[in-house]
């Protein structure tokens, strides 16, 4: 059997050894990035970051990869299956969009917190916005090997990218540039799509000052609550609690919610908790003070 082959009955053995494990790590990762987002932007606009589909990827696109890596580095020695998913540790794919380059910080500093990740494990981690590739490709990249049950545990990679940075791989088929690619760009194609990516990073850096300056807007810093310290911290009493909130009244008798993504940052816990757990009727908080059109938060400094 030649090399070219074996190769190719490896990659087709491993997506028949592996397929269900790297569909049930795309879901637990989807799930997870969902929950982060949920912390992250609280009762802010949702919409700001985007958990998109997950992909496998081809299996054509894999071998190509893999024979291309294996010609241009002698020591990628490919010997049975299992080394597939080794040598190529995106085959699972995420993608979070994000509104504008702020978000994608916050996304991509929030991929890389080992208190937020759990079980799973940070591999590798890739910035590809300042600088971006020769191409004027823009992303944010980590790599995530993720456990799954009854299998060896699962590699995938999750894009961080925002809505135009994504936009940009649509309009120049940034799939030319990847390895094994049936096209290659000509040189004015790669003018073009370079100077395309430059005018949409300028288009992303406007989004953020305008979106920086509509928060200051209709999110003005509140004045200091009656009671309040210099920083704006009252006092609580709480009313009624629960598994995913507690209810608190302040001195004036405006009530208010606890939030779980709020005790939990305090709490020596990750993942889900309940409220319960932590605070009690009766306990007396001290909190700062969120206000939406949603309504009043509290958000403890302490717990009791």
């Amino acid at each position: 059997m030649s090399a070219d082959s074996a190769l190719r009955r490896f990659v087709e053995q491993a997506y028949e050894h592996r397929r269900e494990a790297w569909e049930s790590a795309a879901l637990q990762m989807k799930l997870w990035l969902k929950q982060q987002q949920r912390d992250l932007l609280k009762a802010q606009d949702i919409s700001r970051l985007d958990v998109d589909g997950h992909r496998i990827k081809d299996p054509a696109r894999t071998l190509a990869k893999l024979t291309e890596r294996a010609a241009e580095d002698p020591e990628v020695v490919i010997t049975s299956w299992q080394d597939v998913e080794d040598q190529v540790r995106d085959i699972v794919g995420v993608k979070v969009l994000c509104k504008s380059p702020r978000d994608q910080v916050m996304m991509f500093d929030a991929l890389r917190d080992p208190d937020q990740l759990g079980s799973f494990v940070l591999i590798e981690e890739k910035n590809y916005v300042d600088p971006p590739k020769p191409s004027g490709y823009r992303a944010a990249h980590v790599t995530l090997q993720i456990p799954v049950d009854d299998a060896a545990p699962v590699y995938a990679e999750i894009q961080v990218k925002t809505r135009l940075q994504d936009a940009w791989s649509e309009l120049t088929h940034e799939d030319m540039y990847k390895p094994g690619a049936a096209m290659k760009p000509s040189e004015l194609h790669q003018e073009f799509a370079r100077a395309m990516a430059n005018m949409l990073a300028t288009v992303d850096d406007m989004a953020d000052v305008l979106a920086v300056e509509l928060s200051a807007l209709t999110n003005p810093e509140p004045a200091l609550l009656a009671g309040a310290d210099e920083h704006g911290v009252i006092e609580v009493k709480v009313r009624a609690t629960g598994p995913k909130y507690a209810l608190a009244v302040d001195g004036d008798g405006r009530q208010g919610l606890i939030p779980a993504f709020a005790v939990r940052e305090l709490s020596p816990q990750t993942g889900t908790i309940k409220v319960s757990d932590y605070v009690a009727v009766d306990d007396v908080l001290r909190v700062r003070v969120e206000e939406d059109s949603k309504g009043v938060y509290y958000i403890p400094h302490e717990l009791p």
